[in-house]
């Protein structure tokens, strides 16, 4: 599968693809209220190869600093996720309180 098969998966959720400060590429998902961001990578932190590896989601304030992570079996278990709550268009606060419920991979 292809990066570019990655991106179109997660592009609609408002992922797109980033430079990270050590070179390598992750995607990027930015908060509209204050400049906090988060990173999806692999094990390795780099941009996934397919949709079936495993993925850290990782959460960042607007300063850089590493706040939370959570992983995901792959990219599919992380979608599932976030279709289970449709009605919140916070996809932060749906990660966040997931990885607060202890019920993760």
């Amino acid at each position: 599968m292809s990066d570019n098969t990655v991106l179109d998966f997660y592009e609609p959720f408002g992922f797109y693809e980033t430079e990270t400060e050590d070179g390598c590429t992750a995607l990027l998902y930015e908060t509209l209220n204050n400049g906090d961001y988060a990173l999806v990578t692999d094990g390795d932190g780099i941009i996934p190869e397919d949709l079936e590896q495993e993925i850290i989601f990782a959460y960042y304030t607007a300063d850089g600093a590493f706040s939370w992570s959570v992983s995901f079996e792959d990219s599919h278990h992380f979608f599932e996720l976030l279709g289970k709550h449709t009605e919140s268009n916070h996809l932060i606060d749906i990660v966040k309180q997931y990885r607060d419920s202890g019920d993760y991979y």
